[in-house]
């Protein structure tokens, strides 16, 4: 798929942001960061999420010579909306960035909704991906023996029970929780999504990363919500590959207090992926997994993967 990269130049773009314009004329927004030749990592966020990077997540990466590379799924930012996405479809739009980049070889990680996105590139590029690393991931919709929602706080209760019913209901409950995030300040939006958060996510919130989080999700949010919308429909339906078609050594992290994304999905895709290896931790939960710890997970991934 050919491709043009253009820079941001004002209006909801952020500073850092650039812009690959792809083959039908979408958009999809990127930003690079960290050392020029060190070894490269496509990072996927979370749902809601863009490519915005946070100080607070990625320091620990960049800080030990990892060049991260993070973007915006469609519909976020100003990556162009694209109705009807499927986590593969995503993943191979990511392959065109990589191509873009000059990638030779490169690692994954993917955050919350990002781990499916993660394993998704290691099939549309397995040439390329050389290893996985998941943070808190969600396992499939209809994964066997697991029942999605259980252990999730209420929000998540209510988004999910949306994912089954009409377009219009789901729009009204992502309008309603995009509110509740966009431009809210750490304590707010620890007290908007309290049934989610247990103790040590709420310091992690109200510390440095919360800050880097009001900015990273307000911009992704700032053209409106279809990004959240297409999410949701993504990760509830099929995702177009088998995870166990995954390879290349993975490394999975999920806190067991997790009520985001329960433990429980940690397990069932470490009973799932062969080449994974997997990393439970007390007393952590989904935002607590993941702050100022990245650069030793990506080093283990990496132990693996050279």
């Amino acid at each position: 798929m050919e491709a043009q990269a253009t820079h941001e130049d004002g209006g909801l773009r952020s500073e850092g942001l650039e812009s690959l314009v792809l083959k039908d004329g979408r958009v999809l927004e990127f930003a690079v960061q960290g050392p020029e030749h060190g070894p490269v990592v496509l990072f996927h966020h979370g749902m809601p999420g863009s490519a915005v990077p946070m100080e607070s997540v990625f320091g620990s990466a960049t800080d030990r010579g990892y060049r991260i590379v993070t973007y915006s799924r469609p519909g976020y930012g100003t990556s162009t909306s694209a109705p009807g996405r499927t986590v593969l479809g995503t993943a191979e739009e990511c392959r065109v960035l990589m191509d873009h980049l000059g990638a030779e070889r490169y690692l994954v990680a993917g955050w919350s909704t990002g781990g499916p996105y993660a394993l998704a590139t290691a099939v549309a590029d397995s040439p390329r991906v050389s290893g996985v690393l998941l943070i808190a991931s969600f396992a499939p919709h209809d994964a066997e023996g697991l029942t999605f929602v259980e252990g999730m706080g209420v929000q998540n209760h209510v988004l999910f029970g949306a994912a089954s019913r009409g377009e219009q209901e789901q729009r009204s409950v992502v309008r309603q929780m995009a509110a509740v995030v966009r431009d809210s300040d750490p304590s707010n939006l620890a007290d908007g999504i309290a049934s989610l958060l247990p103790a040590a996510d709420v310091t992690a919130l109200t510390g440095p990363y919360g800050a880097d989080n009001t900015v990273h999700m307000s911009h992704a949010l700032a053209a409106g919500d279809d990004g959240w919308l297409e999410d949701l429909r993504a990760l509830t339906s099929p995702w177009g590959f088998d995870p166990s078609a995954v390879t290349v050594p993975v490394e999975l992290w999920h806190g067991d207090v997790d009520r985001m994304v329960p433990v429980a999905h940690g397990r069932w895709l470490a009973g799932h992926l062969p080449t994974l290896r997997a990393h439970f931790e007390n007393r952590h939960g989904h935002i607590s997994i993941a702050v100022g710890s990245l650069g030793d997970k990506l080093d283990r991934l990496r132990s693996r993967a050279a």
